[in-house]
């Protein structure tokens, strides 16, 4: 199995779908990531964080 890291690109992506509300399995499904990594990524924008920061 191969990690590859999230891209700026998929963290705005993300950003954008959690700030419209989209569920973590929606977006998991959209990206093809699983949903543990965006509920990480999540919990990084629930902290104050933004994909910049990231």
């Amino acid at each position: 199995m191969t990690y590859t890291h999230i891209t700026m690109d998929e963290l705005v992506f993300i950003e954008a779908y959690f700030q419209h509300g989209t569920t973590v399995a929606q977006i998991a499904k959209r990206l093809g990531r699983a949903r543990q990594t965006i509920h990480n990524v999540i919990t990084h924008f629930k902290a104050g964080h933004t994909a910049i920061d990231y």
